[in-house]
């Protein structure tokens, strides 16, 4: 994995919520931005399924005044794990994307090769690497419901990594937050969640990987770990993709998701504060 000398570590007691059957539901506030804000505690949250909260967890999830979730998840991870939310006036949003059907690590892993950690983190990369293409119908509705100050918002995937982790990233891009602060956050998930004892709990759930829970239980440890673990490299790729195709992040913002600079500055005095 690489590492990132010099960046600061995030508290996870600020950020990662004690929430009983949570995974990975993290408060994305505490972050600088540019012009030395900071992103706002309680308006915006990652997360992955939302599916095993259990009855304990209702007050806190409503204490935090959710008003929309966005759920980046396919069709049939949705009716595998349906969201499970004490307030029913949350507005849940989805978009279904036919594309997304083979957008797996297992498309980009060469049939007839072992299924070795090496092979399944080249999978990876190669995954992270296509998702800016075939995420963006999903993550231009989600900047969407941002800019109709549809906030506290919680925005999320199965696993809070893959998906989550590029949504998370490029929301931080737009409110001006380093490059390194956001793998920051990103590689949080490494200590925030045991996404195999998660998985374990889940069986039926392939945590948005693809594949059966066969397969991905059958696999050495460290090849598992390739998929499970949030890799600097991974979220590497996306950003490569993005710059070789629009030149920036900015660019890629403003093309593929309707984020140009006068929403920027919306989503800032939304997001921001000083």
């Amino acid at each position: 994995m690489t590492e990132n000398p010099g960046a600061s570590t995030p508290c996870m007691d600020e950020r990662v919520l004690a929430l009983e059957g949570a995974c990975n539901f993290r408060d994305m506030g505490g972050y600088i931005c540019a012009g030395g804000g900071r992103m706002r505690f309680k308006r915006l949250f990652r997360s992955g399924g939302l599916n095993l909260f259990t009855d304990s967890a209702g007050p806190q999830l409503g204490a935090l005044g959710v008003r929309t979730i966005w759920d980046l998840r396919r069709a049939s991870e949705r009716a595998h794990a349906p969201t499970r939310w004490p307030d029913d006036s949350v507005r849940l949003h989805y978009l279904d994307d036919p594309v997304d059907v083979s957008s797996s690590a297992w498309s980009f892993w060469p049939r007839g090769q072992t299924a070795g950690a090496p092979e399944l983190r080249d999978a990876m990369i190669a995954l992270y690497a296509s998702m800016p293409q075939w995420l963006s119908t999903r993550l231009r509705g989600l900047f969407a419901a941002l800019s109709h100050d549809e906030v506290p918002l919680v925005f999320h995937c199965s696993a809070g990594k893959d998906r989550t982790g590029v949504a998370a990233a490029l929301i931080m891009s737009a409110l001006g937050v380093g490059r390194e602060t956001i793998y920051e956050d990103y590689l949080l998930t490494n200590r925030a969640v045991d996404l195999e004892g998660h998985f374990v709990r889940q069986r039926g759930s392939t945590l948005g990987l693809g594949g059966t829970w066969e397969m991905l239980s059958e696999l050495a440890p460290e090849a598992r770990r390739a998929l499970l673990a949030a890799d600097v490299d991974y979220l590497d790729a996306a950003f490569r993709t993005i710059e070789r195709e629009h030149g920036s992040v900015a660019g890629y913002l403003e093309a593929a998701l309707g984020v140009g600079p006068g929403e920027q500055r919306a989503l800032q005095r939304l997001l921001v504060e000083y």
